[in-house]
């Protein structure tokens, strides 16, 4: 090769490709020629080297032009074969790379947004005059000079989910499913398909001293449209009630007919002092660490000094009493049943208080786990409501009927507030741990989950129900709704397809599955919904009572009307599902019906009674008593 000038040649012509490639990097596009011109040139020099090279040789070029190279023979068939097989094989492999697209144009990239890790869709048209259905407000950024207000900022965050929840007409995603979007750079649409929603609120807290300002913006999130800005400049005083009306804002310029009792509850009268320390109580409290418990429990202690008559404060104190007990391993009996008696203390301060109710029912669940023997539970004052029944109009209709109430308790479903949402976790995990394997213990916490629309954290623990229990079928059932309700159509299939081949007893068979798979391929989601409702109408046949799935199955099939008249009898047989309706996207295309509106408008004034007649309904009074424990 040295002898033949083979190796020369091949220096050079690295160089001279390596040239040529430099200049045509700047050149090509003056000329309008493109990557794919550029990297046709690439191909072109590597296919050409291996000719280029066997012509070296048996060439050379010398003072006297290009004479065959010396040394060998002077047969010179063998070598016109060398250069003719080269060449057919680079030929080939042109060919080849040709026929695999290589050579081809590359398809225009479509825009990135966010980091790189997703592109983007067409934007969608803005309709001014069509109505938001869903909503979710993500973390509000903290501008304050010196950051010490995240207290302050995660209350305003955390309030502004709980008021705008009650509207009928609004789903409102929960706070725990939006705070994965906290200093993120996705672009609004992304967010709003990766959350199901309509419309975002984003915004700022700006805090120096007493004063605050609070931006607010509304986005209108499949077209990336701006809807409204609101900007509040405000003394911070009255904290809570400056969170009630920013939230009555907001839900007015969302919908001008939103019902204004919705935001009654007034907190006039508890002390500025006493709602800052609540609020910096909840910000420790939501760490969700020992540390964070203890530094909780001492700020709701000086809350409750400075206003004893404060039912948050008090819940809050109970609930980090509790969660410091459980972080510190097993629980005294004596320190469960202290925070017991402070949470139903809490409960007969203010009977509608979410915070209260929420802290009562999971510590009280959390008594046969925690302490097997049995317990009384703490009395509260006896001039409390014993009625547990309540007579209810039916929407559409001109009867009435009798609902039983503790069908409608808050632990049927997941909890809405930072102080029930971390004695929840616990009472979970602690009930995973007692139950082990049980997959109808699991598949209990995963309802309570999408029943408050936390489908994301259902979708883990049912996955390990299905593994470990594959025969429960009500799992495999709910896994496929929640795929469903994250808006992955494909995945609720393949959940289908998987019970399917698991061979489970209940499982559909292979011609069910391809049934679906067809439905699926004409209709999209509607076609789920349509097999989803012939299953549900046959086994409804079978003697299940089912009228609140029948009615989520008709809804999702576009047959609203049907919808509802299940959901009427849903209503009359007490079915808790009908605790789904504000957190559940199926029903989306519903909440402007008036009476769908009047409907969650009962079963939401069932939920806010005073829990099996616990709790007054209303601040202080009689049957208050000392706070134990300070």
């Amino acid at each position: 090769m040295r002898r033949r000038h083979v190796v020369r040649f091949a220096l050079g012509y690295a160089t001279a490709a390596f040239v040529i490639l430099q200049l045509a990097d700047p050149v090509f596009p003056a000329f309008g020629l493109g990557e794919n011109a550029l990297r046709i040139l690439v191909i072109v020099l590597a296919l050409g080297f291996p000719p280029a090279a066997v012509v070296a040789w048996i060439y050379d070029i010398t003072r006297d032009g290009i004479v065959r190279t010396e040394g060998g023979t002077d047969n010179v068939v063998p070598r016109l074969a060398l250069l003719v097989v080269t060449v057919s094989v680079v030929s080939g492999l042109g060919v080849w790379l040709a026929a695999v697209g290589v050579l081809a144009p590359p398809e225009p990239a479509a825009s990135l947004v966010d980091t790189g890790s997703a592109f983007q869709e067409p934007l969608a048209e803005y309709d001014p005059t069509a109505p938001i259905r869903s909503i979710a407000v993500l973390p509000l950024e903290d501008f304050s000079s010196d950051r010490s207000f995240q207290y302050f900022v995660a209350g305003m965050h955390e309030e502004l989910i709980a008021k705008l929840s009650p509207l009928e007409e609004l789903r409102v995603v929960s706070r725990t499913s939006v705070m994965q979007y906290s200093d993120t750079r996705k672009s609004a649409p992304q967010i709003g398909r990766e959350l199901g929603v309509d419309a975002l609120i984003e915004g700022s807290v700006n805090r120096s001293g007493d004063q605050v300002r609070i931006t607010l913006q509304i986005i209108h999130a499949p077209s990336d449209s701006h809807i409204q800005t609101l900007q509040f400049d405000r003394e911070v005083g009255n904290a809570l009630a400056l969170q009630t009306e920013i939230a009555h804002e907001v839900a007015r310029e969302i919908d001008s007919d939103h019902e204004e009792d919705l935001f009654d509850r007034t907190v006039m009268n508890v002390s500025p002092a006493a709602q800052d320390l609540y609020l910096m109580g909840k910000f420790e409290y939501d760490r969700g660490t020992p540390e964070g418990y203890r530094t909780a429990f001492e700020y709701f202690s000086d809350a409750l000094e400075n206003d004893p008559d404060f039912a948050p404060a008090m819940a809050g104190l109970a609930g980090a009493r509790f969660l410091r007990g459980m972080e510190d391993g097993e629980m005294e009996a004596a320190e469960l049943e202290l925070a017991r008696t402070e949470a139903a203390e809490a409960l007969a301060m203010d009977g509608q208080s979410v915070e209260a109710r929420e802290v009562y029912s999971y510590i009280e669940r959390s008594v046969p786990l925690v302490i097997p023997a049995p317990s009384t539970p703490p009395s509260v004052s006896a001039s409390a409501s014993t009625n547990s029944v309540r007579v209810v109009m039916i929407p559409g209709t001109a009867d009435s009927m009798r609902i039983d109430l503790s069908d409608f308790e808050d632990a049927w479903v997941s909890a809405g507030t930072a102080l029930g949402q971390r004695i929840e976790e616990q009472v979970r995990r602690r009930s995973m741990r007692v139950g082990g394997s049980d997959g109808q213990q699991q598949a209990l916490a995963a309802r309570q989950l999408m029943g408050s629309g936390r489908f994301s954290e259902a979708r883990v623990v049912l996955e390990n129900v299905v593994v470990a229990s594959p025969n429960f079928s009500p799992a495999w059932e709910m896994l496929s709704r929640a795929e469903l309700s994250e808006g992955d159509l494909s995945a609720a299939v393949d959940v289908v397809t998987r019970w399917q081949h698991s061979g489970a007893n209940g499982a559909p068979d292979e011609q069910a599955v391809d049934a679906l798979r067809e439905a699926v391929h004409e209709d999209g989601i509607q076609g789920y919904w349509l097999w989803a409702l012939d299953r549900l109408e046959t086994n409804q046949r079978d003697g299940r009572d089912m009228h609140t799935e029948l009615a989520s199955a008709n809804a999702g099939a576009g047959d609203l009307d049907g919808a509802l008249e299940h959901l009427i009898m849903a209503l009359q047989h007490g079915e808790r599902g009908l605790l789904t309706l504000r957190w559940d996207p199926v029903w989306d295309d519903l909440r402007g019906d008036e009476r769908f509106k009047e409907l969650v408008q009962q079963i939401s004034a069932m939920r806010r009674s005073p829990m099996n007649g616990r709790g007054r309904g209303g601040r202080g009074g009689p049957g208050r008593g000392n706070s134990p424990g300070r």
